[in-house]
């Protein structure tokens, strides 16, 4: 049998090239089965490059399917460094980052050699994988182990391997390990400075987090959001406000994230004026579309007692998430504007967007306030008939509330008995109050004795 000559061959690579660029421009994964499809067709699914494009888009892209793409890994007879480098950045991005660690030791007992990249992926997996409380010690082993790797197999010389170290051990809150990793790598960079910062802000060590900071030789976005971000979690939001305004003075442009950690800001101080400025800067600079900055404006404007502008927020809105119609939906019922409340929980069903426990909980605090006990039962037992959703302690809360405001004491004190959880005193505080303001005290007497049982040195008392 003889060899294919030239003629033969050059249909052969035109094909492949072809498919090449299909799927190097591939942008859905309707396209990608198509091109999977064209592929086995013509004989060239086993085309290393064909098939390392097709990998890619359907682990790595936002379009992608990561099960797709595992389906197309397993079809490999010997996967390369590549192949696996592929699944586990697509592992290390997603929901289950954990497959990335799985994934490298089957690696390494198909006998393939990890690169750098390998371990700059495993890494950032590993930086997302919560800890497992049922085993011990898993957090500085297994941190340990991948740094122990990278320092026997000398890949510490690259700078991106070093600063995923820096990083991980920032996610775990351990600035010590962190400054050691960085005192060892060779030219540090924006984002080595901004792992420490990150390292000390999971700590809790926010005055430090602010010396590193503010020892940055440079900061890009990251680094500016990450004290932005911690200063508004803590709660200091004037510094949180004070940081972003000498952002902008800086010239960097901040991001989604920014903006919501300072609308939170806004929110907490009721600085209206800074809430305006932001929201007018958010317009200006086209960020307008993104939809968690609009529930944050919504939230702030609610909160601030603004009703006009969180209503006109949200229906300019073109894409609403269950968030946004939580946001708009507790707005109203804080608000005591409970019959908005009730027509937007209507309107949710006719959009398609199924309610969680969140809109429930927003419901039931509408109907406590206009005192509408019949139509309070009728969606708490629908929450769980209908929708499958679990009654929290805040649902059993707020109807505690809602029988107590309407005088039903009894009620109230059976339900809190017949829960299926375990009661608090924040629940029993509410059922007293109530008695307080009905003048019931054989009913506030047996609620303070329940109080007692939980709490034996509250210091309760009925009238």
């Amino acid at each position: 049998m003889h060899p294919p000559n030239n003629q033969q061959c050059k249909p052969i690579l035109t094909l492949a090239s072809t498919l090449i660029s299909m799927a190097e421009a591939c942008n859905s994964m309707s396209r990608l089965k198509q091109i999977h499809a064209h592929s086995l067709l013509t004989g060239l699914h086993d085309h290393s490059i064909i098939l390392a494009k097709m990998l890619r888009f359907a682990a790595v892209s936002p379009s992608g399917d990561l099960a797709y793409a595992q389906r197309l890994f397993d079809q490999l007879p010997h996967p390369n460094t590549f192949f696996y480098n592929t699944l586990i950045r697509g592992y290390a991005k997603s929901s289950i980052p954990s497959y990335s660690l799985h994934l490298v030791n089957q690696m390494r007992q198909n006998g393939v050699d990890p690169d750098e990249f390998t371990f700059n992926f495993l890494i950032k997996a590993r930086s997302r994988v919560r800890v497992n409380i049922n085993r011990n010690l898993p957090l500085v082993v297994e941190c340990d182990e991948i740094h122990g790797a990278v320092l026997k197999l000398g890949f510490s010389s690259h700078l991106f391997v070093q600063n995923a170290l820096i990083h991980l051990y920032a996610a775990r809150g351990n600035p010590v390990v962190a400054w050691r990793v960085f005192d060892e790598t060779v030219g540090v960079d924006v984002v080595s400075w901004s792992g420490l910062v990150l390292a000390h802000v999971r700590a809790g060590e926010l005055e430090r987090a602010r010396w590193v900071f503010d020892q940055m030789p440079e900061r890009d976005v990251v680094s500016w959001t990450t004290m932005v971000s911690a200063y508004s979690q803590a709660k200091y939001s004037r510094e949180a406000l004070e940081l972003y305004v000498t952002m902008l003075d800086k010239g960097v442009r901040p991001d989604e994230v920014t903006l919501v950690s300072v609308i939170s800001a806004c929110t907490n101080l009721g600085d209206l004026q800074m809430g305006y400025s932001v929201h007018s800067y958010i317009d200006e600079n086209e960020f307008r579309w993104m939809v968690s900055l609009c529930n944050a404006l919504i939230d702030m404007y609610a909160k601030c007692g603004c009703m006009d502008r969180a209503w006109q927020v949200f229906n300019s809105m073109s894409r609403k998430s269950l968030v946004t119609w939580n946001s708009m939906i507790s707005a109203c019922a804080n608000n005591r504007n409970p019959e908005d409340a009730f027509g937007l929980f209507s309107r949710m069903f006719n959009y398609g967007v199924a309610p969680d426990g969140v809109t429930f909980l927003a419901v039931l605090t509408a109907s406590a306030h206009v005192g509408l006990v019949d139509e309070g039962y009728r969606l708490f037992e629908s929450m769980q008939r209908d929708h499958g959703i679990e009654a929290r302690i805040e649902h059993y809360g707020c109807m505690v509330n809602m029988l107590g405001q309407a005088g039903w004491l009894e009620e109230a004190f059976e339900l809190i008995t017949r829960m299926p959880l375990p009661s608090n005193d924040v629940v029993w505080g509410v059922l007293l109050a109530a008695c307080r303001k009905h003048g019931d005290v054989y009913m506030g007497e047996r609620v303070v004795k329940k109080l007692l049982e939980l709490k034996p040195d509250g210091g309760y008392y009925t009238s």
